[in-house]
């Protein structure tokens, strides 16, 4: 039986939301319509497809073999789906058109927007979003097509399974920092030093977290002492003027309270630690020229900071 050609993008896209939620109530309620509503959509598509494609096993719902290749089938054509309607956007001479960056924490929080903005004002007409989220999150929505590409700060060579081209555009320096009321950290510590000190750090397990750690294995520091695990930079921030112990933060993201004295930074004997700043593209993706230039400026910019 070959495939009826009616089936729909929505129909694709709410079996795809089914399968990533882990049911029809989910999806329903990511889509704020009632269950009723996913369950026709599914049973449609099934006839249209002329095979059953989920089963219920237990409390959870699984892919039959066929639902397994029309899922694979189905989240590639809505990806190229994406990424034509992104393209259609996108076609002009570069002066207008929209563009869609997803970045990790600090850099989206910090670095991008005054890069963005100035990019804003010499074009107009261009429509620029930015998803701020983390490393592992970014590099997905540019896998999915969901982003044009990333720009994160990462110490994983291999991004998504390899699945991303990663290009390394510059570095930014990471500065420990402490509540300016705190006596008992010098102005300078030995690389010793750090395994006495308690720590605000990010969850262990995310890209933030992993980011520094291999920075502090990269000078001989393989354990810390951590008081307390926050997921934001403002977070970590607010613990650490608090007194509740040192935080380790890309500079970009605390050298406002550097400025006005609100926190302290601490040096460390010979040492600068640094992390490369990656763009992340999907191989084969064609850009529009706005978001050419857009890389470019980018590319430039994390080069002047390098150097």
């Amino acid at each position: 039986m070959s495939l009826d050609n009616r089936i729909s993008l929505q129909k694709l896209e709410i079996f795809c939301l089914v399968v990533e939620l882990g049911g029809v109530g989910r999806a329903a309620d990511h889509l704020y319509v009632s269950q009723p509503v996913v369950t026709a959509h599914m049973r449609m598509l099934q006839e249209r497809i002329g095979a059953q494609l989920l089963y219920r096993d237990g409390q959870k719902m699984r892919l039959t073999e066929v639902g397994e290749q029309v899922y694979a089938w189905a989240t590639d054509l809505l990806s190229q789906s994406r990424e034509l309607s992104r393209r259609i956007e996108g076609l002009s001479d570069g002066s207008a058109g929209a563009v869609a960056i997803a970045s990790s924490m600090s850099v989206g929080s910090y670095v991008l927007p005054p890069l963005l903005a100035d990019f804003q004002d010499d074009h107009p007409d261009a429509f620029v979003r930015l998803h701020v989220s983390d490393a592992d999150d970014a590099a997905r929505a540019t896998e999915s097509g969901d982003c044009d590409f990333a720009v994160i700060t990462t110490s994983t060579p291999t991004v998504s399974g390899g699945a991303l081209s990663a290009e390394t555009i510059g570095e930014h320096e990471i500065v420990l920092v402490v509540s300016p009321d705190e006596d008992g950290v010098p102005d300078t510590v030995a690389a010793d030093d750090l395994k006495t000190l308690r720590f605000v750090c990010s969850p262990g397990g995310r890209p933030r977290r992993r980011m520094v750690d291999d920075a502090m294995q990269a000078i001989g520091v393989d354990h810390r002492d951590v008081a307390i695990e926050l997921g934001h930079p403002e977070a970590l921030k607010t613990a650490t003027r608090r007194g509740m112990g040192v935080s380790l933060l890309l500079r970009a993201s605390v050298q406002p309270e550097l400025d006005a004295g609100t926190l302290r930074a601490v040096a460390i004997e010979n040492t600068r630690l640094t992390v490369p700043v990656v763009l992340l593209t999907r191989p084969g993706k064609r850009f529009t020229p706005l978001q050419s230039e857009l890389m470019q400026q980018l590319r430039d910019s994390h080069a002047a900071i390098r150097a």
